[in-house]
């Protein structure tokens, strides 16, 4: 499995992969009373996000309008590389393409541009079992499954909610491998401004889009 993820990184980066590609039930009434007794008496602000349920939710889209956007709301901005895949977990949920599996990672830190301070996170990104083939760019997009070991990247890092662990903000967007001493955007869903960056100039290219 992870040779086939390796050869579809291996692809989106040659350019060679084609282009194209929840129910809410309502409560009892004195449920609905309740919630809205609490919401009336909540303070603007407070409210927070249900923590991430590794074994029923998928990673969130989360997309960025641009670059600066993109810098600005990363909880952490790092260099490092992947280790293999140690848990695919099932999430019970599906797209047409196959299951939606959660799969987990370890991403060792080489340096930190923004935030954090540990050398090892675990990274956390939502798949299709099987597999989908290149072709189906929108769902491999959307679900990327686990990243290929070998290449260091620039990870523009979530925070999941209750965890210690973190997703690619913006999916793509926040996922940038370096080959060649220098960053590659990803199937057009990079930004063109952290395309091409030298690894040495990616601390100045960074503070640069937070101050814009």
């Amino acid at each position: 499995m992870y040779s086939r993820l390796k050869k579809k990184l291996q692809e989106l980066l040659r350019g060679k992969a084609p282009g194209g590609l929840l129910a809410c039930r309502l409560a009892a009434l004195p449920a609905v009373l309740a919630v809205a007794a609490a919401g009336a008496l909540a303070v603007p602000g407070t409210a927070q996000a249900a923590p991430f349920r590794l074994d029923q939710d998928v990673v969130p889209e989360q997309s960025q309008a641009s670059a600066s956007e993109l810098v600005r709301h990363a909880d952490g901005i790092a260099v490092g590389s992947f280790g293999e895949s140690d848990r695919m977990v099932q999430t019970g949920q599906s797209a047409p393409q196959g299951r939606l599996v959660n799969f987990v990672q370890k991403f060792t830190v080489k340096r930190w541009i923004k935030g954090g301070s540990s050398n090892e996170l675990t990274v956390v990104t939502t798949g299709i079992e099987p597999l989908p083939p290149p072709s189906q760019l929108e769902a491999n997009e959307r679900y990327p499954g686990a990243w290929a070991t070998g290449p260091d990247y620039l990870l523009f890092l979530h925070k999941l909610e209750g965890t210690d662990s973190y997703v690619p903000l913006g999916l793509l967007q926040g996922v940038y491998p370096i080959q060649g001493g220098r960053t590659v955007s990803l199937e057009d869903k990079g930004f063109p401004q952290l395309n091409g960056i030298a690894e040495a100039g990616v601390q100045q290219a960074v503070d640069r889009l937070a101050g814009s």
